[in-house]
């Protein structure tokens, strides 16, 4: 027999100031909502702002000094899945049990809050940090300038991974406690535009001063964080929780380990989740990498920046119709049509191994188009994935279970990180020294890793509507899928169906417009025959998807 999980929040009830809005025990009129979600918007600009600049920066400037991808990638990617494998899990799972004034999330946050901020200061003056370690110790030695600062960049962003772990899996712990179910997708829509016009204001406006003025971005990112995030997690409370059902038991860690263990990994189902998620990190972590793949088509980094502010600035419209669309279709199922449609783009992209780049304006507005006819699926996959998630896992232990999905996916994203920094350093020694062109073969890794990852998701997928689908709960004790009735409800949503085709006509219409371009703008036989190939591969991939649905909707 599998346990129900906890119960629905009440819909919104009818009070003296009108309706009064229930998350467990919290309360909130119209206005509180509207302050409530104002101040967490305004810890999100604070976070995001931060959390965009740090990956951005960090690889051009390892880069510039001289460190090999696979340096780059262990720094990027390796580094903070140590850090998730055992931070993350740890803080998660001992949150869901803390209990005190502050809460049980605010606490983990605000006590690294000082430390985080020190890291991005350390980052921010690395260059001057270095260069008088290096005149007042190793001068005339053979440690150039460029090594201490690689050496001490290093530091100081293991330093920034391990407090920042604090905030990461806690912040999205903290929306479930304090924001209202029957609301959290349209929330979570506006999280997201808030994110979106962060980063894409960041992109446009700041980007190509990444390199020339490093010190002063990180030096006003540091303080907005400690001053603005600080201020959100002191004006949004947190309610009161019933105790732990180990509550009473004296500490242990071996103890804390088992309970662990038995709650999340025990259960099939959350495998194929967890699996999903790790199998999907191991292909993102060579995203860092994708501006050098830009640059390889051409692009300097004030384009890079341009192109990339603008479609989140279309991204984020987008957001606003993305939530309502999220709550209606129901996350999970979004998020099921949504995952499988994107393999389409890594197919798209991949294109570029085999053709000759076209000039760098060309590229830039056909990627501007692209993301504008796919903005809608883009937004509605980003809402849907937390929400679901809110959704597969027991409401009660929702903290740990984010932390157990994190132990797992880090682990890969450990070993994945490192080998794709390999994996570019030998596809690098097969081009000239200083050709980007070995950066175009990223594509081909990410898609390779996401086919895998979405194996799992469809498998987490069939279980979820075995359960029940819509009406379902989250598992709580051991079952096996055998013994599960058949869906109640099957068939493919016609109405979601659209949303994915949507954003093929845009990868379709690329596709079309390079062969244009190259036959009768630009001639370029051997380019006309790659698209020619590429456009009859997406047809093919597109029917063959549409079949794939139906199959996954059945009883």
């Amino acid at each position: 027999m599998i346990p129900p999980a906890s119960p629905i929040p009440p819909e919104p009830q009818a009070g003296s100031e009108g309706k009064t809005y229930h998350c467990g025990t919290l309360s909130y009129t119209k206005k509180g909502m509207f302050m409530l979600i104002g101040w967490l918007l305004w810890g999100d600009f604070c976070l995001t702002l931060m959390e965009t600049v740090v990956p951005s920066i960090i690889p051009l400037k390892l880069n510039s000094l001289g460190a090999s991808s696979t340096f780059i990638a262990l720094m990027m990617s390796t580094l903070p899945g140590l850090f998730n494998t055992t931070i993350c899990p740890w803080v998660s799972f001992k949150s869901d049990r803390h209990r005190g004034k502050w809460g049980r999330r605010r606490p983990f946050i605000i006590y690294s809050m000082p430390f985080l901020v020190l890291s991005l200061l350390f980052i921010g003056f690395s260059d001057q940090i270095g260069g008088w370690l290096h005149g007042m110790f190793l001068s005339g030695g053979m440690i150039t300038r460029s090594t201490v600062v690689i050496g001490l960049l290093a530091l100081f962003l293991a330093m920034f991974d391990l407090f920042n772990m604090f905030v990461g899996s806690l912040y999205m712990c903290l929306f479930n406690d304090v924001v209202p179910r029957q609301y959290i997708g349209r929330f979570l829509a506006w999280f997201r535009i808030v994110g979106v016009l962060t980063a894409a204001g960041y992109q446009y406006f700041v980007f190509k001063y990444a390199l020339s003025h490093m010190t002063e971005i990180y030096t006003v990112v540091a303080l907005l964080y400690l001053l603005g995030y600080g201020l959100m997690c002191y004006m949004v409370k947190e309610g009161e929780y019933p105790p732990p059902l180990d509550d009473g038991e004296p500490p242990s860690l071996k103890k804390d380990i088992k309970l662990f263990a038995k709650n999340c990994f025990t259960i099939p189902y959350y495998w194929n989740i967890f699996l999903h998620t790790t199998f999907t990190s191991i292909g993102g972590s060579i995203v860092v990498f994708v501006v050098f793949f830009q640059q390889s088509l051409g692009l300097d980094l004030g384009m890079i920046g341009k192109m990339n502010g603008i479609t989140q600035i279309v991204l984020a419209s987008s957001l606003v119709f993305a939530g309502p669309l999220v709550d209606r279709f129901n996350p999970v199922r979004t998020e099921a049509y949504l995952v499988g449609f994107t393999l389409c783009q890594f197919l798209f992209f991949s294109v570029w191994i085999f053709a000759d780049a076209p000039p760098p304006a060309v590229y830039f507005w056909t990627f501007v188009a692209i993301t504008t006819v796919g903005a809608v699926s883009t937004g509605m996959g980003q809402t849907a994935n937390l929400p679901r998630l809110m959704i597969m896992f027991p409401t009660d232990e929702f903290g740990q279970f984010c932390g157990a999905q994190a132990l797992v996916r880090s682990a890969g994203v450990m070993l994945g990180g490192l080998l794709a920094g390999v994996y570019l350093d030998l596809v690098k020694g097969h081009f000239a020294h200083g050709d980007m062109k070995a950066y175009r073969f990223i594509y081909l890794w990410i898609g390779f890793f996401a086919i895998i990852g979405y194996v799992f998701h469809y498998r987490a997928y069939r279980y979820w509507k075995r359960l029940g689908g819509d009406d379902g709960t989250a598992p709580t004790a051991y079952f096996k899928y055998s013994d599960l009735p058949k869906a109640k409800h099957s068939g493919v949503d016609k109405k979601l169906l659209l949303v994915p085709i949507s954003a093929f006509s845009g990868f379709l219409g690329a596709s079309l417009f390079f062969m244009y371009y190259f036959q009768f703008t630009m001639p370029n036989p051997h380019n006309v025959v790659v698209f020619g190939i590429l456009t009859l591969l997406l047809i093919g991939f597109f029917f063959g998807y549409l079949r794939f649905v139906r199959f996954m909707e059945r009883p």
